[in-house]
């Protein structure tokens, strides 16, 4: 094989998660417990700690208020991030949403003046590449049927959509306390599909790059009742799928932008203080190397259960153990930017078979001319790798290794890659494993006094609108605590 790297491209630094001030405040103390003033620096009515999707959300619906949202990264977005080639905006982490045409979501992003009239996706939205064929059109009933399979497993998957068509019409668990049909989330879809509906291994093999995309882990780790729910969407014939060209960034910069005061990035909070009016914050400024003391009426967490319960004390009424119940997947996310020629036929792109990536997407979709290029490599990390794992790859050995993996699945590639983006997320999404969803539903406060949780999370499903409603219904609970 001819050395790829004969031309080498620009790799850059990671960027992604910034990790460091969480692990350094949660984890590592070389200098021993951190001293912060004894007086209040600021008082505000509510202090959101995130500014990821459901943090935004929350403050956007409580602007009316004093609000103040703190993030310990450098930008505000959370998973939602956007990269930049030459003046050619990419998706750097998540990048599409669903329900447009639903009247009340359509009227939500409205609301935020996003341009949703040309963000529709053309079809076909997914193609699937196996065995060196590309599938377009995969999760639809005529795609269903050209894929390589036996006719009983063609016939199965067809049924299945059928099901899931039906089901579409009951099942609406976001924002629920409710779980219908919780049998299925006491085994994994891997066990449905094989078992329960006697489809061969080979969809389940056709299924795995989604599942280990869309939900952080393969179908033998993920329950049938989170698989099923994700590829209702896929196969629903009344969903619509929509991007615009920066990913869901643009969604979390209209979030932002909207917020007054913005988002005060660099700003980790180590520990929260819970008082008879209130709550006290203690903070951590990564950009002026302090320490200082906020005060607010009400906090709202929109943070990860993996951090939460190092920044929640003991007796702030939740059973932090249960916390550690919540799992997570690691991600990188790799922008191959150049004058890409590859064509791929969905605006999705999953590839059967290969463990270094699940899917891609290229920006612009078509072409223009001899304009640059993007390609966005998602690519999941082995569910249950450790996070030390991940952060001590270096940025070129990563990189050199996908751009390999896209090589030998699309020859030619390679020499048409300029340069190479990285972004690394620790802990991109949750990850509903069997039993996780019952376990979550209805069984975890979502406010305790004056403190209160939102992340996608407590929702048991990694999807941008989990989010949203996460923290919609985040800032109905502060109104109520105000109104009490």
């Amino acid at each position: 094989m001819t050395n790829i790297f004969s031309h080498q491209p620009l790799i850059t630094p990671w960027d992604g998660d910034n990790c460091q001030p969480c692990h350094r405040h949660f984890y590592h103390q070389p200098g021993g417990k951190l001293s912060f003033p004894p007086e209040v620096e600021e008082q505000w009515e509510v202090i959101v700690v995130g500014a990821g999707l459901s943090g935004l959300t929350s403050a956007y619906h409580l602007k009316e208020r004093r609000v103040l949202v703190l993030e310990a990264g450098k930008v505000p977005g959370g998973v939602c991030r956007q990269g930049s080639f030459r003046g050619l905006a990419y998706p750097a982490g998540s990048a599409y949403f669903y329900y447009l045409g639903d009247p009340s979501w359509e009227a939500w992003y409205q609301g935020l003046g996003l341009p949703l009239a040309d963000s529709l996706i053309a079809k076909p939205v997914s193609a699937l590449f196996y065995e060196g064929r590309w599938y377009p059109d995969c999760f639809s009933k005529p795609g269903l049927r050209t894929l390589p399979l036996s006719r009983k497993a063609i016939n199965g998957l067809v049924n299945l959509a059928d099901n899931l068509a039906a089901w579409e019409e009951v099942w609406d668990p976001m924002g629920s306390d409710s779980l219908p049909n919780p049998e299925l989330d006491q085994i994994s879809l891997a066990h449905f599909l094989e078992n329960e509906r006697e489809l061969p291994p080979q969809v389940t093999s056709i299924l795995t790059p989604y599942c280990r995309s869309c939900l952080g882990a393969g179908p033998d780790a993920v329950s049938a009742w989170a698989g099923l729910f994700f590829l209702m969407s896929e196969f629903s014939e009344k969903a619509r799928t929509a991007a615009f060209p920066g990913g869901n960034a643009m969604i979390a910069q209209a979030l932002a932008q909207s917020l007054n005061p913005p988002v005060r990035c660099g700003q980790t909070v180590v520990r929260l203080e819970p008082t008879p009016h209130g709550v006290n914050l203690l903070v951590w400024d990564r950009l002026d190397n302090r320490g200082y003391r906020l005060q607010a009426r009400a906090v709202i967490l929109a943070l990860g259960k993996f951090a939460a319960r190092h920044i929640l004390p003991s007796d702030a009424g939740w059973n932090l153990e249960i916390f550690g119940r919540f799992r997570y997947s690691g991600y990188v996310v790799a922008a191959l930017c150049g004058h890409i020629s590859l064509e791929s036929p969905g605006y999705e792109n999953w590839v059967v078979g290969d463990e270094n990536f699940s899917d891609f997407l290229i920006s612009p979709r078509n072409p223009r001319g001899n304009g640059p290029r993007v390609m966005t490599v998602f690519a999941p990390q082995p569910f249950a790798l450790s996070r030390e794992a991940l952060l001590r790859i270096k940025p070129e050995d990563k990189a050199k290794k996908l751009l390999a993996a896209v090589e030998s699945n699309f020859p030619g590639t390679a020499r048409e890659v300029e340069e190479i983006h990285l972004y690394r997320f620790g802990h991109a999404q949750i990850v509903p494993y069997p039993a996780f969803l019952t376990a979550v539903k209805g069984n975890i406060a979502q406010a305790r006094g004056r403190i209160v949780l939102a992340n996608s999370d407590l929702e048991g499903l990694p999807c941008i609108e989990a989010a949203i409603v996460q923290g919609q219904k985040a800032a109905r609970q502060i109104e109520a605590i105000f109104a009490g």
